[in-house]
């Protein structure tokens, strides 16, 4: 059996974690990792209080951006958990159905060794009952590269919708496990905080940014950052 960890960046998620933490305590065979922005809502003490888990605290992700908030989570991952072949990341937000954890685990224990990286379609759901996705991930499946072996050198760039470096091949297939998004249903607090993170770190990409489009509400997310901040 290969052993995998589960590692999240989060801020403030208090209101989500005991769902969370049930789906990542039955797949982290090896454990969970949580590195936090400096939640002032209970979220870091949840976290301390669960089995098996590491907790840092730090503001990578605020910083330097997603790319390099992933690596780290890798680096302290093959610190704190040296017996781990495979780390996998999921938002507070985001959840895997109990169905698709036998997916999950034939993946970690059998894919062939060429592949460095598995990729899962994600589901933007409009609703926390799931009854309406924003796209059909059957046609547009929005693919997540997120589990990767820690063996192989993978580093991952861009402060914003990160890029992943070093690996050999991505394993793509539809049937995967799938990766449930909740964003959408989150209050406009919570949305509004990601959206002013993200045209932050934008702004500040001057080796990446120019690589990918602004979005179409980011404008508003980044005049919302210069006067109100973070």
């Amino acid at each position: 059996m290969k052993r995998l960890v589960v590692a999240s960046n989060m801020y403030n998620e208090i209101a989500q974690l005991p769902e969370w933490f049930s789906f990542a305590q039955e797949i982290a065979d090896s454990g969970i990792l949580i590195v936090d922005s400096g939640s002032n809502d209970g979220t870091i003490e949840f976290c301390k209080k669960q089995k098996n888990t590491v907790v840092v605290v730090n503001n990578t992700i605020r910083q330097e951006g997603y790319g390099p908030a992933r690596t780290e989570l890798r680096e302290l991952a093959k610190k704190h958990f040296p017996d781990a072949h495979w780390i996998v990341y999921f938002d507070a937000d985001e959840r895997v159905e109990p169905s698709d954890f036998h997916k999950l685990r034939f993946l970690k224990d059998y894919l062939i060794d060429n592949y460095d990286v598995v990729a899962f379609p994600r589901i933007d759901w409009l609703d926390t009952s799931m009854t309406k996705m924003a796209k059909d991930y059957h046609v547009q499946p929005d693919w997540q590269a997120r589990m990767s072996r820690l063996h192989a050198p993978v580093v991952y760039v861009r402060r914003l919708h990160e890029q992943i470096t070093g690996y050999r091949n991505i394993y793509c297939n539809i049937n995967s496990p799938k990766i449930h998004h909740f964003h959408r249903s989150a209050g406009k607090e919570k949305r509004d905080l990601v959206g002013k993170l993200c045209a932050k770190l934008h702004m500040e990409d001057t080796e990446f940014g120019h690589t990918y489009p602004e979005h179409h509400k980011e404008k508003l997310y980044r005049n919302l950052y210069i006067s109100e901040g973070l």
